[in-house]
């Protein structure tokens, strides 16, 4: 699922990029590299506030990485709602659809559960509001 221009800000908080280089740099940074690339994987995790999302695809003509970061995603819920949308295209369209199936699973339970993220990683907002 290759895309032409190597990185965009789709909103002020959720960038996608295709550029290797920073995707693979990124997932070594974070010990989030993959040891096998013989199957298509989709690899989330945590960096303070932000999700980072990163989708592997193995087929040979399609071969290569995308990663969506979600600024804040605790509380930037529309752009994890948006996400959910555009891997639904996408799978509508026919579009490795097994891959984004469990991407948009991944999006779904973080959906489910932002409101425990949000007051576990603005904790401390929390008990500003609270005083």
């Amino acid at each position: 699922m290759k895309a032409n221009s190597p990185a965009w800000d789709l909103t002020p908080n959720l960038y996608l990029t295709s550029d290797q280089t920073e995707i693979i740099d990124c997932l070594v940074d974070h010990h989030e590299m993959p040891s096998k690339f013989d199957e298509d994987q989709v690899i989330s995790f945590f960096n303070t506030t932000d999700l980072f999302l990163v989708l592997y695809f193995s087929k040979k003509e399609d071969r290569g990485f995308q990663m969506y970061i979600v600024r804040d995603f605790s509380v930037n819920v529309n752009e994890l709602i948006l996400l959910h949308q555009l891997f639904d295209r996408l799978i509508v369209d026919g579009l490795s659809v097994s891959i984004l199936q469990k991407a948009q699973f991944q999006i779904d339970n973080i959906i489910y559960m932002a409101d425990t993220f949000r007051a576990m990683i603005h904790k401390d907002l929390a008990n500003q509001i609270e005083d």
